[in-house]
């Protein structure tokens, strides 16, 4: 039985799985078996009925969609608004608890990931049209009864606390939370147990996400190409529990802020068989929530 976090849920980002609508019913019969309470759900699963009927029957809350900004170093893209228009519409229609903004992926940043001091920055304008958007959608989600979140990302323009601290003093706290994925903040040169610390109860919903030391000091030093070559061929990331994380500092420092919300345990790729390493997670934050 659990001695922290009494009130919070446990999702997956089920990235490392192999989806097919085809195959969606064995899909979150085979999440729901590890434990997992809710899951990540994308545009095709939101409007899709049959697939909303099919969590309903095997207790899967829709905990999240992931909400994704292409931005320059002017901040959005002229393509960015019809993209989170259709998120949030999708959002809407498959009743999700938390929508989850963050900055897309560029080439630029990627090949700094680790080491964003050397890569492009959003300039002041930049981060001002970037709030603007993210508020303007948030504001969409909040009239529907869905909350708010920003999850700062490794290979973005929002990567490093500095970066995160500057994008969010620009937001409404009521309005916009902070996704704490821990993963992403371990590579942007953050400390995850500070991080809670810092946003305290601002942070409204967290990632679970776990980092070969290894394979990050090797990232920050460059001798990979980029994030994309640690995470696809060095497996960056591994189940939570097996890295660089201190989980139960973690989960200890959640408690003192009286976390009650989701916790998204997630792994962008996994070595095989990658699904049963989301049941190691599963494994490793049950037993550091005994503390």
């Amino acid at each position: 039985m659990s001695n922290l976090l009494k009130s919070a849920k446990v999702g997956i980002v089920a990235l490392n799985w192999k989806f097919e609508m085809a195959k969606s019913e064995d899909f979150l019969s085979r999440i729901a078996a590890y434990g997992f309470k809710g899951i990540q759900i994308s545009v095709e699963q939101a409007n899709s009925d049959k697939f909303l009927s099919q969590m309903k029957q095997n207790d899967l809350a829709t905990a999240e969609q992931y909400l994704d900004i292409a931005c320059d170093e002017n901040g959005p893209l002229p393509t960015a608004d019809a993209h989170s228009q259709e998120i949030v519409d999708a959002a809407i229609r498959a009743k999700v608890e938390m929508l989850v903004f963050a900055v897309d992926g560029t080439l630029e940043r990627d090949i700094y990931a680790g080491r964003a001091h050397l890569g492009p920055h959003l300039n002041e304008t930049g981060y001002q049209c970037l709030a603007d958007h993210i508020a303007k959608y948030a504001q969409l989600a909040k009239a529907a009864g869905i909350r708010s979140s920003f999850h700062p990302h490794a290979a973005t323009y929002i990567e490093t606390p500095e970066e995160t601290r500057k994008l969010m003093a620009l937001l409404d706290s009521d309005l916009v939370g902070m996704c704490l994925d821990v993963g992403h903040w371990l590579v942007g040169g953050g400390d995850p147990v500070a991080g809670v610390v810092e946003y305290g109860k601002r942070v409204t919903h967290v990632h679970i996400k776990d980092v070969d030391p290894e394979i990050l000091k090797k990232l920050i030093t460059g001798e990979y190409e980029g994030m994309n070559v640690a995470v696809e061929d060095h497996y960056l990331f591994v189940p939570a529990g097996e890295g660089a994380l201190d989980l139960i500092g973690l989960f200890a420092e959640l408690e003192k802020i009286g976390f009650s919300d989701w916790m998204m345990s997630e792994q962008d790729k996994a070595r095989e068989p990658a699904e049963e390493k989301s049941g190691v997670s599963m494994r490793n934050i049950e037993a550091a929530l005994k503390g």
